[in-house]
């Protein structure tokens, strides 16, 4: 299991504020390995349900943006010569509930309105 400090915990969840990064790390989990372009294809069918619609623009996102923040935060590696975006062992052994909220379980009402007191 990889050591995690408190300031690598605080850009990790930084990190997976954005929802198509947790997309993009989930995508991952699946298929370990992906061509850039496989993994922009499945952000825009998420994103739109169709590939056909602003291929360039999460292109761009994703090379200038939501890569270079995950590869930074040590969960994935990118191979800009193969193209190739690889999960690493940290990124795997994240739990799955940062990167899929709909795993947390709904807190009851009378938790809710203790939590609001």
């Amino acid at each position: 299991m990889v050591t995690v400090d408190r300031a690598e915990w605080d850009e990790i969840y930084a990190a997976l504020a954005c929802g198509e990064r947790r997309e993009l790390l989930r995508y991952l989990k699946d298929v370990q390995v992906a061509q850039f372009e496989e993994v922009a294809q499945h952000l825009l069918k998420r994103e739109n349900g169709s590939a056909k619609e602003k291929p360039d623009a999460m292109r761009i996102r994703l090379h200038h943006v939501h890569l270079p923040k995950l590869v930074e935060t040590g969960v994935l590696t990118l191979d800009s010569h193969q193209n190739l975006v690889r999960l690493t062992t940290l990124g795997s052994q994240l739990p799955a509930e940062l990167t899929d909220p709909s795993m947390i379980p709904s807190p009851s009402a009378g938790e809710k309105k203790r939590a609001l007191d």
